[in-house]
């Protein structure tokens, strides 16, 4: 019983993190930011694609774990 209470916090601020590292709004956050290094010419077109994919895969990921807004 001693030990319940730490794995039971731990995984908490496990599934809260997973729950903010896909949420939608997250990712619109970071997509916006990719735009914006773009549109500043510190990253190339082909860059901000490999990320907008990546992105777009933890999106689906987000989706599948049944992580909305």
């Amino acid at each position: 019983m001693f030990f319940r209470f730490p794995i039971w916090a731990i995984k908490q601020v496990v599934e809260h993190a997973e729950a903010e590292y896909y949420s939608p709004e997250a990712i619109r956050r970071e997509l916006s930011q990719w735009q914006y290094r773009l549109e500043n010419k510190e990253i190339t077109p082909e860059e901000y694609r490999e990320y907008e994919k990546r992105l777009f895969e933890r999106l689906i990921a987000g989706q599948e774990r049944g992580i909305e807004e």
